[in-house]
């Protein structure tokens, strides 16, 4: 008799074991399907905002048609680091155009934090310089302020992107450049 009651206390142990793996993992899944479902966005939203960021740069080139002149104003390491700063302009309805991005793109795949020393060439129009110039130095002295405050850790990230990237291979900057530190970020006096 205590053999039976030793099997059905231990089946009985077993079987709560598994209810609580089995809640605990049901769990995890409701948790990861509603952090994944923030990323998921409407199929129709999705193309409208690409078509409107289309529109958004042929607006570049209708003013450079009507005349007005362009220079490059930024040249950028990391793919990821120009998107954002391009979405920063583009709230202040400063037009961009870039060039080597999807060449930094493939390159940076195998890189330390995604640059590449293929450096992204971001343009704009003259006319919008000033204001650009603003934006971007204020993101920048942001985070300046912030790496200041763990020096070591900004001099190692640095050595390991110019190690693992190649960045200290300059290509494509023309000369009179003044080079930022943060996320190789250069930007480029007006012409």
């Amino acid at each position: 008799m205590l053999f039976f009651e030793i099997i059905i206390y231990t089946l009985f142990g077993a079987m709560c074991i598994w209810f609580v793996i089995s809640g605990v993992r049901k769990i995890n899944q409701i948790r990861a399907s509603q952090a994944l479902s923030e990323f998921y966005t409407d199929e129709e939203e999705h193309n409208q905002a690409i078509k409107d960021a289309e529109e958004f740069e042929k607006g570049y080139f209708e003013r450079i048609r009507l005349g007005e002149q362009s220079q490059q104003f930024l040249a950028v390491g990391s793919f990821a680091v120009c998107s954002f700063l391009r979405s920063l302009l583009a709230a202040e309805n400063i037009p961009t155009y870039t060039e080597n991005e999807h060449v930094n793109s493939m390159y940076s795949l195998n890189a330390l934090g995604g640059a590449s020393s293929f450096s992204i060439k971001v343009f704009i129009l003259i006319s919008d310089y000033d204001r650009a110039h603003e934006i971007i130095c204020d993101f920048i002295s942001s985070h300046e302020a912030s790496a200041q405050s763990n020096p070591a850790q900004k001099s190692r990230e640095k050595t390991s992107k110019v190690i693992a990237t190649g960045t200290f291979f300059i290509n494509g900057l023309p000369l009179g450049t003044t080079e930022e530190s943060v996320h190789g970020i250069t930007i480029l006096p007006r012409l």
